[in-house]
Order: C-alpha cells, then structure tokens, then sequence
C-alpha cells in the first residue's frame, strides 16, 4: 500500500490571517460565528467566489467585558482574497435581530505574528 505524498511548500495555496474583534448583544457560539460569517460572505459575493476565499475560523476567544460580550478571532483565507474577506466582515450588522459590530485588527501570513501582537490564543 503506498502513502500519499504530501504536497511541496511552492504548490500549496497560500493564505493569510485576519484578525478581529466581535462585539454582540447577546452571548454567540462558535458555531454560529461561522454561520453568519458564511452566509454573510455568500449574500454579499455568491457561492462560487465565496468558495475561492475558502474562509476557515481558526479561533475564537471571549473576552472580560462588563458592557457587552467580546470575541477575539483569526479567520483563513486565501491571500489575494484578504479585501473581500475584510469588506464582508465589516458589512456585518446584525445576527438574529441582535447588534454586531466586528472591528478588523491585522492581517498576517503567520498565526504567530498576530498572537504576538494582540494575544489571540
């Protein structure tokens, strides 16, 4: 039985990794972050584009806040798309008749990076 070869570093799709902050109203899961940043992505650019971002929720990390509830979050997607992706989170206004904002904080090659900077993990 033979292995599959992994792909090489130059064919790999490169990507990039957003941060940003989430504010809401109400108390909101991960999976319905995912949701509504999806559904969000394919109303404003249609399936076929949304697929070629190929957006994937890295973290999500609550933060203390005694005036509403606050995300810290890192999304995937692919590097070329990063405008797209940021124009489509901050479109974002409401979720199940509650209000969200989403401020974007960086954009990185590295998980890393942005840790370093924002303490995201």
């Amino acid at each position: 039985m033979t292995k599959l070869k992994i792909l090489p570093p130059t064919l790999r799709e490169k990507k990039r990794y957003i941060a940003f902050n989430l504010y809401s109203e109400t108390k909101i899961k991960r999976d319905e972050i995912i949701t509504f940043l999806w559904n969000n992505l394919i109303n404003i650019y249609g399936e076929i584009e949304s697929s070629k971002i190929n957006l994937w929720l890295i973290n999500v990390k609550q933060v203390e806040n005694p005036n509403r509830f606050q995300y810290k979050c890192i999304i995937k997607c692919r590097r070329g798309y990063e405008n797209k992706m940021i124009t489509a989170l901050n479109s974002i206004v409401r979720y199940k008749k509650n209000r969200v904002v989403i401020h974007t904080l960086a954009t990185s090659g590295t998980i890393k990076s942005l840790d370093n900077k924002f303490n995201l993990l």
